[in-house]
Order: structure tokens, then sequence, then C-alpha cells
């Protein structure tokens, strides 16, 4: 057993460096209302992804309809993110949340003993579940963009196995006691949401500061893969649910379990840029290197494309934690747009029923892996360069980098404005301004610390909004990705 670390703020939550140790001590004393998140994913997968019963809603695109409601929901919520957030503190959107879903679950039922009464119900059901649904997994994000990365990491990764393992578990139920569960879930879930998030101490709550960064390179790859795991899904049909698919599937659960083992066994000395990087490489061997040495054909090919997408999913999901945390970028704004990638999976599907439906017999599946090796390998080298995922943001949470955050942190803004300078022409002086200013520093302290008046300050710093063609301190730290009043 060893030794525990000091504690760093009322709930223990410390710097990922400091935090390591106490998290190998073991799992013992996490609060376990963090897992709550995995009684959604339960729900998600035995009423709509997999659904436990032949629900009549569910009959003419009822799936695809819930995913836009969803999708929707979490863009209209993102949209108006500035008015909503935190949302954990709306009563009246989690109430709304609640008796949603739960109101959702009851329609499916009724229409199971009652098939007349699908007409009516399945619209109003289909969107009360898509709508609760979003609201729901943007609360749990935003109770996750509170924890130290490594503590997020560790229990996003056992909630995502978590739901595997309950989905398994609740199938093997009676009928009565399933459909007790299906209305149950999603109101334990959310109170477990309200409970994680009242166990924050004050001091660990979102503190904003009014940014809307958008990681969009991050949110388009994942856009790609999501594509590319449609089409791979679409070719293999509704037959293998349990096996492939962004739910309770064993494609989910051995993506969770190897996050949970970089996280929890190796985080002090993982390199993050192979866990970002390894989806791609698990994707191109599923649609190319699989199938081409007959190991399982289009189906094992398949569960490596499901696998990879949910791998990056999840890491993706841990980079937004993170700058939500230390940039103070509003969670549900990231969470909303990230929500929203979930329709590139129903593109991914109709693209694959056009391509069967144009090349002769026999073409589909070679032509869907050359479109989709194309699509990853060359996204993936476009968007995310070491430069953009190290230097632009700022990602440290796995790796030795850790362990000097505040030195790493510095030496990254600083890399920043020197490019920002030597791209707008910034003068030497205003080169000195702005890395004072990228500290938080007022007009007056950056007059004091070089030694000019405080209008010659004032100036320097309206010529450097105008090179950059930013109108406020605050646009400006978002160029910077900064922070101040974490700082």
């Amino acid at each position: 057993m060893r030794r525990r670390t000091r504690k760093a703020s009322g709930n223990g939550e410390e710097s990922g460096a400091d935090a390591l140790p106490r998290m190998r001590s073991g799992l013992a004393g996490m609060p376990l209302a963090f897992l709550g998140f995995a009684l959604w994913r339960a729900w998600g997968s035995l009423s709509y992804a997999a659904p436990a019963f032949d629900f009549p809603l569910l009959a003419g695109g009822g799936r695809l309809l819930y995913d836009v409601f969803l999708s929707l929901t979490a863009l209209a919520v993102a949209f108006c993110a500035r008015r909503v957030a935190p949302l954990n503190d709306q009563r009246a959107l989690l109430v709304f949340c609640g008796v949603s879903m739960t109101a959702s679950a009851a329609a499916n039922l009724a229409a199971l003993y009652r098939p007349e009464l699908a007409a009516v119900l399945w619209l109003p059901a289909i969107l009360l579940a898509g709508a609760g649904s979003a609201l729901l997994i943007l609360a749990w994000c935003e109770a996750y963009s509170c924890l130290n990365p490594v503590r997020a990491a560790v229990y996003l990764s056992l909630s995502m196995a978590g739901g595997v393992g309950l989905t398994f578990l609740l199938q093997g139920f009676r009928d009565a006691y399933l459909q007790g569960w299906l209305l149950a879930l999603p109101v334990l879930s959310l109170l477990l949401a309200r409970r994680a998030w009242r166990s924050l101490p004050a001091e660990d709550r979102p503190r904003p500061s009014g940014s809307m960064l958008l990681p969009w390179k991050f949110l388009a790859l994942l856009s790609i893969y999501q594509l590319v795991a449609g089409m791979c899904a679409q070719r293999l049909g509704d037959e293998w649910l349990g096996l492939v698919g962004s739910h309770s599937t064993l494609a989910t659960l051995i993506a969770a379990c190897a996050l949970f083992a970089c996280a929890y066994f190796f985080s002090d000395r993982f390199d993050f840029t192979v866990l970002y990087r390894s989806p791609a490489v698990i994707m191109v061997c599923g649609l190319l290197l699989v199938p081409l040495f007959g190991f399982g054909g289009s189906v094992a090919g398949a569960f490596c494309v499901s696998a990879s997408t949910m791998l990056f999913n999840m890491v993706v999901m841990l980079f937004l934690f993170d700058i939500s945390k230390r940039l103070g970028v509003i969670a549900i704004w990231l969470f909303g747009l990230e929500e929203a990638t979930l329709a590139f999976g129903w593109l991914g599907r109709g693209a694959a029923q056009a391509l069967d439906g144009t090349l002769p017999a026999g073409w589909g599946d070679s032509a869907v892996a050359v479109v989709a090796v194309a699509l990853v390998a060359a996204m993936t080298l476009l968007l995310l360069s070491e430069r953009e995922v190290g230097t632009h943001w700022g990602i440290r949470f796995m790796g030795k980098q850790a362990a000097d955050e505040g030195t790493s942190e510095r030496a990254r803004i600083i890399g920043i404005c020197d490019d920002l300078a030597a791209k707008h022409g910034l003068s030497p002086r205003e080169t000195e301004v702005l890395h004072l200013l990228a500290q938080g520093k007022s007009l007056s302290a950056v007059a004091g610390e070089l030694f000019i008046a405080e209008g010659t300050a004032k100036a320097h710093t309206r010529h450097i909004y105008e090179k950059l063609g930013i109108n406020a301190r605050q646009e400006l730290f978002d160029l910077l990705k900064v922070n101040p009043k974490g700082l």
C-alpha cells in the first residue's frame, strides 16, 4: 500500500502528478456516485441502441429519430450555454429530464402491451427520450469536468465498462423486473448525477471565464470516426448489435478497459500521443489488415473500427474535461457539440447504402475500406499534429509532463505568444506586452513591469488587438487558450 499524498482541496482533488499515488492506493474510497453514468448507458442500450424488447415505437426509424432529437437538444443547450450553465443547478431542467425519460420508458412499455397506442405515442415518446438523454449526458459531463484528469479518466472508463456489465446483467432478468428497471434507471442516474455534483466543494465547481473556445479539429476528426463506424455497422446490419456499436457492446468494453489501464496503471509514464493516435492504427488494421488476412472477415474488421471509435470518443471527452477545467470553458458548450457528432454515424450508414446501390456486386466492402482509410489517415495527419495537441491546447494529463504543470503551462503560453507575434508582425515591445497580458495582468501592472506610462501600455494593447483582429481581453484569452482565473 503506497503512502497517500496530501490533499490539495476539500475533497482531495489533487493535481495530476499528486493524484496518481492516491488513486493507486485503491478504489475503496472513490465516490461511487460518479459511476451513475453507467445507469444511463445501460438504459440507452436496452431502450434504443439494442432494445431488450421488440418495442413498436422503434419501428420505422425510431432509433434514428431518437439520435436526431438527442443531437438537436444537445446543440440547443450548447448554444444557450451561457444562460444555462451550470446545468446541474437548473432544477427545472433536471426535473424535466427525469420526467421525460421516465415517461418515454412508460410509453414504450405501454405500446408493447397495447400496440394500437403506438401511432399516438411514438413521436412524443421518442422526442422526450432524446431530449432527456441529452440533458442527462450533459449533466454528467459537467460533473466530470470538475475532476482532475486522472480521476476523470478512471471514472469515465469504469462507467463505460460498468454500463456494458449492467446491460448484460439486466438482460438476464425476467421481463417484469427488466421493465421495472427501464422505468427506474433514468431517475436513479439523474439522482446520482446530482449527488456527484453536490459532493464537489465550491472551489472545484466551474468558474467559467465566459470563453466559448471551439476545439473544432478534434470534433471534426471524431465526426470522421463516427462516419466510418456507421459505414461498417451498416454492412453488418443489426445482427451484431452486442458486438459493435456506440453503446453497451463488447467493443465498448474493450476500449474502456484499455483506457482504464492507461489511466490507472501507466499515467505517470504513458505518452498521451500514443493514446490519441492509437485509434487510427486500430481502425486501419480493422479496415485493411484484418479482412486481408481473413481474421474473421468483415465482423472482426467492424469490431476493430467500433473499438477504435469508442476509444477516440473517450479520449476526446477527456480532452474536453481538461480544457473545461483548466481554461474555464463552459462544459455544456463543449459537450453539446461533441454529442452532435452522433449524427455522423447515421450519415455513414447512408453512405454505405449509397455505395452498395451504385457499385457492382462485391465491390462495396472494398470501396468502404478504401474511402474510410483515406478519410481517417488524411484527417489524422492534417488535424492532430503534436504541435496542435501539446502547444496549442497544452494536453498534459498523461505522461511525465504532468509533474511540472505550472512550468509547462507557462512555456505553452509563451510559445503561442511568440508564434502570434511572428505571424502578425508584432514589435518586440508589443510582444513583451502580449506576454504580460496573457498572464492576466492589468494595464497598470503591465506599465509598472515595463517602466512605461499607462497610456503607452494602453496604446500598445490597442495596436496588438488591431494586428490580431480582436476587440477585447476575453478574445485574447480565447486566442491564447488560457484562463487567467485559473492562473
